[in-house]
Protein backbone atom coordinates (compact mmCIF):
# COMPACT_ATOMS: atom_id res chain seq x y z
CA UNK A 1 0.00 0.00 0.00
CA UNK A 2 1.54 3.53 -0.93
CA UNK A 3 1.54 5.99 1.82
CA UNK A 4 0.17 9.15 1.33
CA UNK A 5 3.13 12.35 0.58
CA UNK A 6 2.05 15.35 2.16
CA UNK A 7 3.60 19.36 1.94
CA UNK A 8 3.47 21.30 4.37
CA UNK A 9 4.46 25.07 4.80
CA UNK A 10 3.79 28.06 7.03
CA UNK A 11 2.06 30.90 5.03
CA UNK A 12 1.18 34.40 6.91
CA UNK A 13 0.18 32.61 10.36
CA UNK A 14 -1.36 29.92 9.16
CA UNK A 15 0.18 25.53 8.29
CA UNK A 16 -0.64 24.61 5.19
CA UNK A 17 -0.83 21.18 4.04
CA UNK A 18 -1.41 19.47 0.95
CA UNK A 19 -1.97 15.61 -0.02
CA UNK A 20 -2.78 14.95 -3.45
CA UNK A 21 -5.76 17.03 -5.00
CA UNK A 22 -7.06 17.59 -1.14
CA UNK A 23 -5.45 21.12 0.73
CA UNK A 24 -6.12 22.13 4.56
CA UNK A 25 -5.61 25.11 6.73
CA UNK A 26 -5.23 25.52 10.17
CA UNK A 27 -4.32 28.90 11.92
CA UNK A 28 -1.54 28.54 14.10
CA UNK A 29 -2.72 30.28 17.34
CA UNK A 30 -5.52 27.98 17.19
CA UNK A 31 -3.34 25.17 17.02
CA UNK A 32 -1.29 26.15 20.34
CA UNK A 33 -4.54 27.09 21.74
CA UNK A 34 -5.91 23.20 21.14
CA UNK A 35 -2.79 21.97 22.65
CA UNK A 36 -3.25 24.08 25.94
CA UNK A 37 -6.67 22.68 26.42
CA UNK A 38 -5.72 19.35 25.26
CA UNK A 39 -2.91 19.81 28.31
CA UNK A 40 -5.35 21.42 30.56
CA UNK A 41 -7.68 18.42 29.80
CA UNK A 42 -5.08 15.49 31.22
CA UNK A 43 -5.45 13.78 27.87
CA UNK A 44 -0.87 14.42 26.82
CA UNK A 45 1.07 13.14 29.25
CA UNK A 46 3.00 16.02 31.27
CA UNK A 47 6.15 14.13 31.08
CA UNK A 48 6.28 14.61 27.29
CA UNK A 49 7.33 18.35 26.43
CA UNK A 50 5.84 18.52 22.66
CA UNK A 51 6.32 21.69 20.80
CA UNK A 52 2.92 23.13 20.06
CA UNK A 53 3.91 25.20 17.02
CA UNK A 54 6.82 25.07 14.66
CA UNK A 55 9.58 27.09 15.49
CA UNK A 56 13.17 27.58 17.20
CA UNK A 57 14.70 26.54 19.89
CA UNK A 58 16.22 29.58 21.55
CA UNK A 59 17.53 28.10 25.55
CA UNK A 60 17.81 24.74 26.93
CA UNK A 61 17.99 24.73 30.48
CA UNK A 62 17.96 21.46 31.67
CA UNK A 63 20.14 18.10 30.75
CA UNK A 64 19.72 14.84 30.92
CA UNK A 65 19.52 13.50 34.65
CA UNK A 66 18.58 17.04 36.18
CA UNK A 67 16.15 16.74 38.90
CA UNK A 68 12.80 19.27 37.63
CA UNK A 69 10.37 20.91 39.89
CA UNK A 70 6.85 22.02 38.56
CA UNK A 71 7.05 25.13 37.01
CA UNK A 72 10.64 25.02 36.07
CA UNK A 73 11.23 26.44 32.60
CA UNK A 74 13.06 23.65 30.62
CA UNK A 75 13.48 25.02 27.31
CA UNK A 76 12.63 28.25 25.64
CA UNK A 77 11.22 28.56 21.57
CA UNK A 78 10.77 31.10 19.63
CA UNK A 79 7.86 31.14 17.46
CA UNK A 80 5.56 33.67 15.42
CA UNK A 81 7.89 36.00 16.17
CA UNK A 82 7.12 35.21 20.01
CA UNK A 83 8.89 33.67 22.63
CA UNK A 84 7.35 30.32 24.20
CA UNK A 85 8.70 29.16 27.43
CA UNK A 86 8.19 25.03 28.24
CA UNK A 87 8.04 24.17 31.51
CA UNK A 88 7.09 20.95 33.84
CA UNK A 89 4.16 19.85 34.89
CA UNK A 90 5.93 17.08 37.35
CA UNK A 91 8.29 17.38 40.44
CA UNK A 92 11.37 14.41 38.62
CA UNK A 93 13.77 14.03 36.38
CA UNK A 94 14.99 14.40 32.78
CA UNK A 95 15.11 11.59 31.21
CA UNK A 96 15.94 12.70 27.52
CA UNK A 97 16.50 15.92 26.10
CA UNK A 98 15.87 15.70 22.43
CA UNK A 99 16.85 18.88 20.76
CA UNK A 100 19.54 21.83 21.43
CA UNK A 101 19.75 25.29 20.75
CA UNK A 102 19.24 26.72 17.39
CA UNK A 103 17.24 23.61 16.43
CA UNK A 104 14.21 24.43 14.11
CA UNK A 105 11.88 22.08 15.27
CA UNK A 106 8.15 20.92 14.06
CA UNK A 107 4.45 20.59 15.62
CA UNK A 108 4.06 17.97 18.37
CA UNK A 109 7.82 17.29 17.82
CA UNK A 110 9.09 15.96 21.40
CA UNK A 111 11.54 18.19 23.30
CA UNK A 112 11.72 16.61 26.81
CA UNK A 113 11.05 13.36 28.29
CA UNK A 114 10.69 13.25 31.93
CA UNK A 115 10.61 10.72 33.70
CA UNK A 116 6.68 8.81 34.75
CA UNK A 117 5.18 9.94 38.28
CA UNK A 118 4.23 6.74 39.69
Amino acid sequence: MKKPNYLAEIIDQKLWIKSGHETWSYDLLDIAAEGTRRKARGSSSPSKIVSLMPGKITKVFVKEGDQVNQGQALIVMEAMKMEYTLKSDLTTTVEKVLVSTDQQVVLGQLLVQLKESE
